[in-house]
């Protein structure tokens, strides 16, 4: 008799592995610095001058790597691509649902803004980052779309919101494991800034909700698409 692969039987002990993506940008950024590389040019012979969207590439890429590796072990558990909501379809109510909600995460960055201010609280490590990254040319923004747009959302949707979100909830209850989730995506982010972190958090909610409203992970990677299309492409254009 084939296993089970509903939501419910998901084991949790692959949780440490959710963190490979940031583990492995953190490693390779100390080789490259062990190497001699500065950091703030390591990215240029790439063709990418901003150094926080060299270590958004890096990342994506070693999220990409992460999610593969858990699909791959989970399959072998016996879990297919279903269990981590890869199931459904999106029509034009969850799709306009995800958009409402990308929408809703965007305006909720002013008043968490606000509260990360009043506790004195910087966004980023680095006091002489000025946005999450500053593409200028046309590969930058093109680099930015891939990695923002495609890799990033595919990888930390499978990863979190199919595996991490469904494996607490089984079992913790639906707002114990939602809450515990939305703390381990916050503290995921914590390498960037100690303040962006209480905004993630916030924000977690949104594609944790249309991933158990819908369960599948097709709303919620259209909503942190659309979210990246704002951060990543929409906010430099405008504001760079």
């Amino acid at each position: 008799m084939a296993r089970s692969t509903t939501v419910q039987t998901l084991p949790v002990g692959y949780l440490p592995l959710a963190f490979g993506g940031v583990v492995g940008t953190a490693a390779t950024l100390t080789a490259l610095r062990l190497l001699g590389f500065d950091l703030q040019t390591a990215g240029r012979p790439l063709g990418l001058h901003d150094p926080a969207l060299f270590r958004v590439v890096l990342y994506s890429l070693w999220a990409v790597i992460t999610a593969l590796v858990l699909v791959r072990i989970l399959r072998q558990r016996g879990f297919g691509p279903e269990a981590l909501g890869w199931q459904g379809t999106l029509d034009v109510r969850t799709a306009a649902t995800a958009a409402a909600f990308a929408g809703a995460a965007v305006v909720l960055w002013l008043p968490v803004d606000a509260v990360r201010q009043a506790l004195g609280v910087p966004v980023y490590w680095d006091p002489a980052q000025r946005g999450f990254i500053r593409p200028t040319t046309i590969w930058e923004f093109v680099a930015a779309g891939v990695a923002g747009l495609i890799f990033v959302p595919l990888a930390e949707e499978t990863i979190f919101r199919g595996y991490v979100l469904q494996a607490l909830v089984a079992r913790l209850g639906v707002w114990r494991g939602l809450l515990v989730h939305n703390a381990l995506f916050a503290l995921y982010h914590s390498g960037i800034g100690p303040g962006l972190p209480l905004y993630i958090f916030v924000w977690s909610f949104f594609p944790a909700l249309l991933l158990i409203r819908y369960r599948s992970l097709y709303p919620a990677i259209l909503m942190h698409v659309l979210n990246n299309v704002w951060v990543d492409l929409l906010v430099p254009l405008l504001f760079g």
